[in-house]
C-alpha cells in the first residue's frame, strides 16, 4: 500500500508540474502577444505622425508672389482680344505698376466716386467703347489717365474667370475686390447694396503681395475657385483705401451687371447685379489697411 501511495503521489506531483509549465507557457505567449500588439499600435501611431508631417497642407486661397517670367501673355497688353475695342480695353486693364510718389491722386469715398464717374457717363453719352467717336475717345483717354483712391469697406473678394485680358489663362487671373460704403457680416445676398469693383491683375499682384496685402486679413468672405463662399481667417471686414487707375469696363455696363441692389443669384451662385457702375479701379496699385470694424 505504501508503495502504491508513493507512486500515486508522484504521478499527482508530475501532473501538477506539467500544468504549471503549461500555464507559464500560456502566460508567456499572452505577454508576447500583448507586447506585439503594443509595438504594432506604436508603429501605426508613429507612421501616422510622419504621414501627417509630410502630407502637404491644402493651399490657402490668397494673393501670390506671382512670377510672370514664363507667361507668354506678359508682353501682350492687348491680351487675346479679337476686336479693336477689346484690345483698347485690355490695354487699359493691363497697365504696369507705377511709382506713386509725387503723383496727383483723386481721393473719394464710395459716394464721391459714384458721383465723379456719373459725370463722366454724362459726358460720354455711350454704353460701349465701339460707339465712341474720336472726340469721345479723347475724353475717355483723359478720364482713364486718372489715378484715384477709394476709401470703403472690403466685404468680399474673389478671382475672376479666364478672360481675353490675360490670354484666357486659368493660372493668371484678376482678383475682384468689392468695396462698400458700410461693413457687412455676411456674403452677398438678395437685397444687399452693390459695390464698387477694384481689380488686381497678375501684373500688380506680386507688388501688392510683397507689400503685405492679404485677402485673408482684409475681407471677411472669399469666393473660392469652385464657386463656394468661405469665411476667412480674419473674419471681419476691414476699411481700406484702394488706389489705382480709373478704368471704364464697358463690357459690364448692362442691367444684368450694374444696379443698386442684388436682385437674384444664377444657378452657379453668381449674384446679379453685382456692381454699382461700370467704372472701376483697374489695375489696383496700392491697398492700405485702415482697420477692422
Amino acid at each position: 500500500m505504501r508503495k502504491e501511495f508513493l507512486l500515486a503521489t508522484g504521478r499527482v506531483r508530475a501532473a501538477a508540474d506539467k500544468i504549471d509549465i503549461q500555464r507559464q507557457a500560456l502566460d508567456t505567449s499572452a505577454s508576447t502577444i500583448e507586447t506585439g500588439r503594443e509595438v504594432g499600435l506604436r508603429s501605426i501611431a508613429l507612421f501616422g505622425f510622419f504621414l501627417a508631417a509630410f502630407t502637404p497642407t491644402p493651399p490657402v486661397f490668397e494673393l501670390r508672389d506671382v512670377d510672370l517670367s514664363g507667361w507668354d501673355c506678359a508682353t501682350k497688353p492687348e491680351g487675346a482680344a479679337k476686336s479693336q475695342d477689346g484690345e483698347e480695353r485690355n490695354r487699359q486693364k493691363n497697365r504696369s505698376p507705377v511709382d506713386l510718389a509725387g503723383v496727383t491722386i483723386l481721393n473719394f469715398d464710395t459716394a464721391g466716386f459714384l458721383a465723379h464717374v456719373a459725370e463722366y457717363d454724362r459726358q460720354l453719352h455711350a454704353t460701349h467703347r465701339r460707339e465712341l467717336n474720336p472726340e469721345q475717345k479723347t475724353l475717355l483717354e483723359n478720364f482713364e489717365k486718372e489715378i484715384v483712391s477709394i476709401t470703403g469697406w472690403l466685404n468680399f473678394a474673389y478671382q475672376g474667370m479666364p478672360e481675353t485680358t490675360n490670354c484666357r489663362s486659368d493660372q493668371f487671373l484678376d482678383w475682384h475686390l468689392e468695396v462698400f460704403a458700410a461693413a457687412s457680416d455676411h456674403p452677398p445676398r438678395v437685397g444687399d447694396s452693390t459695390p464698387i469693383i477694384c481689380e488686381i491683375t497678375p501684373r500688380t499682384e506680386a507688388q501688392l503681395y510683397r507689400s503685405g496685402v492679404r485677402m485673408q486679413n482684409l475681407a471677411p468672405f472669399l469666393r473660392l475657385p469652385d464657386n463656394t463662399v468661405k469665411a476667412t481667417s480674419g473674419g471681419k471686414a476691414h476699411k481700406v483705401r484702394v488706389t489705382g487707375f480709373l478704368m471704364w469696363d464697358d463690357e459690364h455696363g448692362g442691367a444684368n451687371d450694374v444696379g443698386t441692389t442684388v436682385e437674384r443669384f444664377s444657378p452657379k451662385g453668381w449674384h446679379n447685379p453685382w456692381r454699382s457702375t461700370a467704372w472701376e479701379i483697374h489695375p489696383v496699385l496700392k491697398i492700405e489697411d485702415l482697420g477692422a470694424e
